[in-house]
């Protein structure tokens, strides 16, 4: 049966993470546990101008700190890395407390995927060199490539392009669950290569009629997958579901 609970929206993440450690261990043999975060809106819109940020409410931002606490790879596109103006991870200092005691590093790693290498600058995002990985094809641009790795960034071409072969890569490297957050296009992909372990959405309580879809270019006739949990805080609805 799922988990169901009523939550506060401004529940504390340290909560959430403990929450979100309970039922069955995040385990697969011989590959990672591939998680994905979400949100929607009611007729499953991933964004408002370009932003999925603008989407969530207080439990969806305090999700997305518990869930990364949770991972030890962040995996995201360049083009949601852009558009949300992403910065080096940062955990709240409990969530960086629980995870040391874990004997994990502090923050996940923020793996960005990216085949032109146009990664923003302004944000802070090149200021913690040791928590970013770029993941590229084997095709790109030699002179972005340098500038970040002049920067102290590391810059990976895995054997295997796409969303599946960063994934591979970053469990060899060590990341046993893997969490992404999209953009929905890497999520399509992930979900069309039978990746996909656990699908965690919140539900925005808005329509919007347009703007893009939650999965952008899956292929139709996916199987079923199997509701693990269902939070609601206010007006949110947080939905967790496992591969069936």
């Amino acid at each position: 049966m799922p988990d169901l609970r009523i939550l506060q929206p401004d529940s504390d993440p340290s909560r959430l993470l403990q929450l979100l450690e309970e039922g069955p261990p995040r385990r697969a043999e011989g590959r990672p546990w591939v998680m994905a975060n979400m949100v929607a809106s009611l007729d499953g819109r991933a964004e408002v101008a370009g932003r999925s940020g603008r989407l969530g409410g207080p439990l969806d931002r305090t999700m997305f700190q518990a869930l990364r606490a949770v991972a030890d790879a962040v995996l995201v596109g360049a083009r949601t890395v852009r558009a949300e103006r992403y910065r080096p991870l940062r955990l709240a200092p409990e969530l960086r407390e629980m995870r040391r005691g874990a004997g994990l590093r502090a923050d996940p790693l923020l793996a960005v995927l990216s085949h032109s290498l146009d990664l923003p600058e302004d944000t802070g995002l090149l200021d913690d060199p040791d928590g970013l990985v770029v993941l590229a094809g084997a095709d790109a641009p030699a002179k972005p490539m340098r500038r970040l790795r002049d920067a102290g960034v590391t810059v990976e071409q895995p054997d295997t392009g796409g969303p599946a072969g960063a994934i591979d890569h970053l469990y060899r490297e060590g990341s046993a669950v893997v969490l992404t957050e999209g953009g929905p296009s890497v999520l399509a992909d992930i979900v069309g290569e039978r990746r996909l372990d656990e699908l965690c959405l919140t539900l925005a309580p808005h329509l919007l009629g347009r703007g893009l879809p939650l999965l952008d270019g899956l292929e139709p006739d996916q199987p079923a997958w199997r509701l693990h949990r269902c939070w609601s805080a206010a007006d949110d609805l947080f939905l967790g579901y496992l591969r069936a």
